[in-house]
């Protein structure tokens, strides 16, 4: 069996979407955390200096999309995407849009909600010197609110940005009124880009009994408990 590590901020989504995807193929691995003042350490792992960067047997990828497709070749069963050509294409775009929108979503809701931003601040922390909360924090909110704002969502207001938030969950959840899974009749990488970004949210947002309240999303989400 390969050597495989995932250097990873266990609090993101993308790091928790390469989990579930390691899990799901049964891959053993084990995981270097980059909490605390440790973080500008994971700048060196790849150029683009984001997490989750994989070591593969000495191979090294970064970026959780090209994770996942670095490990549907080495482990091919079972597979990320679907198999059906059509499939296939609305999973890379589920999983994209869970990237790429969601994703915005949760740094909004932790930058604007003081109690979320403390849960992900003291998780940020974890295992690390309690004297670190003090500088990360900071940090951290600066950092969401520079992303927020450059992604456009500066200057809407908190009550604006939950309407179209719950909107995007109204439709998850009719369209999983009569399906197991996102896409096919399996699992796949769309289920575990989209989950990976609400559980995220469950875990530090005020708002987490409102989004549970979508029964066919919520019987879903506990279908995705991989982690």
């Amino acid at each position: 069996m390969a050597n495989v590590v995932l250097h990873q901020w266990e609090i993101s989504p993308f790091c928790r979407k390469v989990r579930k995807a390691l899990r799901l193929k049964g891959v053993p691995y084990r995981s270097v955390d980059y909490n605390g003042v440790r973080a500008p350490q994971s700048a060196r792992l790849a150029a683009s200096r984001k997490l989750p960067v994989l070591d593969w047997d000495g191979q090294r990828v970064a970026d959780s999309s090209l994770i996942c497709e670095f490990l549907d070749a080495q482990v091919p069963a079972p597979p990320l995407y679907p198999t059906d050509r059509r499939d296939a294409a609305l999973a890379r775009l589920l999983e994209d849009w869970a990237d790429e929108s969601l994703y915005y979503f949760e740094m909004h809701f932790r930058a604007a909600y003081p109690s979320a931003a403390a849960k992900a601040t003291e998780l940020l922390c974890a295992g690390r010197p309690s004297w670190e909360r003090h500088v990360v924090g900071p940090l951290f909110k600066r950092g969401l609110n520079r992303r927020l704002k450059a992604h456009g969502f500066d200057g809407w207001s908190n009550d604006q940005i939950e309407r179209w938030f719950f909107g995007h969950l109204d439709d998850v959840d009719a369209w999983l009124e009569d399906r197991q899974w996102l896409v096919g009749d399996t699992q796949s990488i769309a289920d575990l880009a989209v989950s990976a970004q609400l559980e995220e949210m469950l875990r530090t947002s005020t708002l987490a009994e409102r989004m549970l309240e979508r029964p066919s999303m919520a019987a879903w989400l506990k279908r995705n408990v991989l982690d």
